[in-house]
């Protein structure tokens, strides 16, 4: 297993546990028993009882859980339990865990802007040249790297026509994919020329060489790094909830996109070779997509069971549990199922690269 999957599964294990944190700490406070805290579902692989409440890491990675006292129909009742409190304290429970994942996000956002600072630009100047491509969804050796590339190469011209930035190199690259392009690079304080042929990102449909370029940064101090952070969740928030509405009118299409666990887990790591930089801003944007997901209303997850709370609140009269456990499990199988199907895709992808 490579250094990078391992920091991407140690990312996800974070993010896991923060969001159960999140519900557990709430129901502590608000004096709910809880009975358990898991990260992973099915069988357990270790665990050790502290006080009321067994801590375990289960075999399958999908997930985590934390078990309330009163969650189950079956249990007794209690001041401790979770169906004792009132609405507005089972509401923030269940909002604690997406909103943790957002706080994760945000202290990572913010400490990016606080220690680095924010990209504002691009120069033409390669900041990192790539070792893997994927040219129409196969992986190939990146063009700049084949030929010859370095770090810290201006690239002046291209096709003999001038480049004055870095958006204007990129965008002539995008627009030209599978085609040879004769670069004049700038190193060291003279001038050489190189050809490289582009490949396709299919996902995207643009032309890539296999570089980074060199970020402006505008460095920011507490409060506006903050800003920023909440401004790039929200903007992060907003492309997953369009994406989701693309979806629903195009379901066929979009499924297509969808990416698993697995894949989720691969594509974080791949994102490690280009630096800890890309790899921390794309972890603080998968976190946003699992705590907004999260929230949406949709069975077995906590938007599910905060959308029925929400009714309760309006209607002043809890709804039959019965009817509404039998709903949250057809959502929880459902959900299963289609986070089996997406793992077996995603790891048929990775075999077949």
């Amino acid at each position: 297993m490579s250094g990078n999957l391992i920091w991407a599964i140690i990312a996800f294990g974070i993010m896991i546990f923060g969001h159960e944190l999140g519900h557990f700490l709430v129901a502590k406070r608000v004096g709910i028993t809880v009975q358990a805290f898991a990260l992973g579902f099915g069988p357990k692989l270790v665990g050790v009882t502290r006080g009321e409440t067994l801590y375990a890491i289960n075999l399958v990675p999908f997930g985590g859980y934390v078990k309330l006292a009163g969650e189950d129909l079956q249990e007794g009742g209690g001041p401790n339990t979770f169906r004792a409190k009132s609405v507005w304290q089972r509401m923030a429970v269940l909002a604690a865990g997406p909103m943790m994942n957002l706080l994760l996000a945000l202290i990572l956002l913010a400490g990016l802007a606080l220690v680095l600072g924010v990209p504002s630009g691009v120069t033409n100047r390669i900041g990192q040249v790539l070792t893997d491509c994927f040219d129409a969804g196969h992986r190939v050796p990146c063009p700049a790297k084949q030929a010859g590339l370095q770090d810290g190469d201006a690239i002046v011209a291209i096709n003999g026509r001038p480049v004055a930035s870095g958006e204007e190199v990129i965008d002539t690259i995008h627009r030209n994919p599978h085609t040879r392009l004769r670069l004049e690079i700038e190193r060291g304080g003279r001038r050489v020329e190189v050809e490289v042929t582009s490949v396709l990102d299919n996902r995207q449909n643009i032309g890539l060489i296999g570089y980074r370029p060199e970020a402006i940064r505008q460095h920011l101090g507490p409060v506006r790094a903050t800003l920023w952070g909440l401004s790039t969740i929200a903007q992060t928030a907003g492309a997953l909830l369009a994406a989701l509405g693309a979806l629903l009118v195009r379901p066929r299409e979009g499924l297509g996109s969808v990416m698993g666990p697995i894949g989720a887990v691969q594509f974080l790591g791949e994102t490690a070779r280009g630096g800890g930089e890309i790899f921390l801003y794309t972890a603080a944007a998968m976190s946003v997509l699992i705590g907004v997901f999260n929230l949406l209303p949709i069975p077995a997850l906590d938007g599910g069971r905060l959308f029925f709370l929400a009714v309760e609140a309006v209607w002043r009269r809890p709804i039959d549990p019965r009817r509404e456990g039998y709903i949250h499990m057809v959502g929880f199988v459902l959900l299963i199922l289609l986070l089996l199907t997406l793992s077996v895709r995603d790891v048929s992808k990775i075999l077949h690269l």
